[in-house]
């Protein structure tokens, strides 16, 4: 039997591909647009980046208004409880991956970090909501919607690693963490972030399920508080990923081509 994840995308229409592309260039333009608009605003670090965290709440409430306005349901972006606890296990089981390589095996060779309890919920807070709020809007609503125009999983995913690569570009160059000097470094980097999104693809294709996704994106974000980074690592990281990645997406991709082709 289909996978849930194919029968919702194949229930969409290129007005619905249209739609997911619309919303990234609009969220493309927000992120080059809004913080440029905030270093503008004399204001306390703690204050820009509470704006800035409500901000990111807003887009995911104008995200369900769009999903509402298609009546449609937000299952169809993962939020459901159909194999809620299986969908908690799977983003902890491949959460492990970024736990040993970014956090434990650096710590054990470099040395951990002395962490405030207080500093800690409150990075683990602000570092949900930065990753959930990408998960609804790249792999909840535009990478499903792409269906419409893609009857092939293959394209409709690679297009959507690329624009969520894409997306990091703006705000990462700004931040000074990307030199547009150095196209090697920032053509590695757009490997990396389609690779990432590839393996969140994976493991919400799985149940049709948002919530492995946050709680993966969110550790995997969270794991270098915990001790120095370590870039050789990291890369290991997301490699094992991938590869865990590949073989869940081999293990639910038979029944949901018969989907895709009727």
């Amino acid at each position: 039997m289909p996978t849930r994840y194919a029968q919702e995308v194949a229930a969409f229409k290129k007005k619905d591909g249209a739609l997911a592309i619309g919303v990234f260039f609009g969220y493309l333009f927000l992120v080059n647009i809004f913080p440029p608009v905030m270093g503008m605003i004399p204001m306390a670090d703690i204050a820009r980046t509470r704006i800035l965290l409500v901000w990111m709440v807003l887009l995911v409430f104008g995200v369900f208004i769009v999903v509402k306005a298609r009546k449609q349901k937000l299952s169809s972006i993962g939020f459901h409880k159909e194999n809620l606890g299986k969908g908690i296990g799977l983003g902890l089981l491949f959460s492990l991956i970024p736990i040993a390589f970014i956090a434990i095996i650096p710590g054990m060779l470099h040395g951990f970090f002395e962490l405030d309890l207080a500093w800690f919920m409150l990075t683990l807070i602000s570092t949900f909501i930065f990753a959930a709020h990408e998960d609804v809007i790249f792999v909840g609503f535009i990478q499903t919607r792409l269906y419409g125009f893609f009857n092939s999983h293959f394209l409709a995913i690679l297009v959507g690693s690329l624009l969520f690569a894409l997306m990091h570009l703006p705000p990462w160059i700004y931040m000074g963490r990307l030199d547009v000097n150095q196209p090697i470094e920032i053509l590695f980097q757009v490997v990396r972030w389609s690779a990432m999104h590839f393996v969140f693809v994976a493991i919400f294709k799985k149940y049709h399920s948002i919530v492995p996704v946050f709680i993966l994106h969110t550790i995997n974000n969270l794991s270098n508080v915990f001790s120095y980074s370590d870039m050789t690592l990291a890369n290991s990281s997301v490699s094992v990923s991938v590869l865990a990645a590949c073989f869940l997406y081999w293990q639910t991709s038979k029944a949901d081509k018969k989907a895709l082709v009727q």
